[in-house]
């Protein structure tokens, strides 16, 4: 949980200090918005399912045992 929370403080402080990759990231962004909004409903279906394939193979691998 650590490692997960320096990930995303060090991608938000690197989004503060830059303002090249803030309106990369931002431009990035509205553009996945404008492809799933232009594909409507079927790129949510798609987002739905990615979603529970994410949840699932990070349950699974969490569950095994470590080598």
């Amino acid at each position: 949980m650590a490692r997960i929370l320096g990930f995303f403080g060090l991608a938000g402080g690197f989004l503060m200090i830059s303002p090249g990759l803030r309106q990369s990231v931002a431009d990035g962004a509205a553009a996945v918005a404008g492809f799933a909004a232009s594909y409507s409903p079927y790129s949510y279906c798609a987002g739905v399912f990615l979603a529970f394939g994410v949840v699932t193979i990070t349950l699974m691998t969490g569950q095994q045992k470590a080598r």
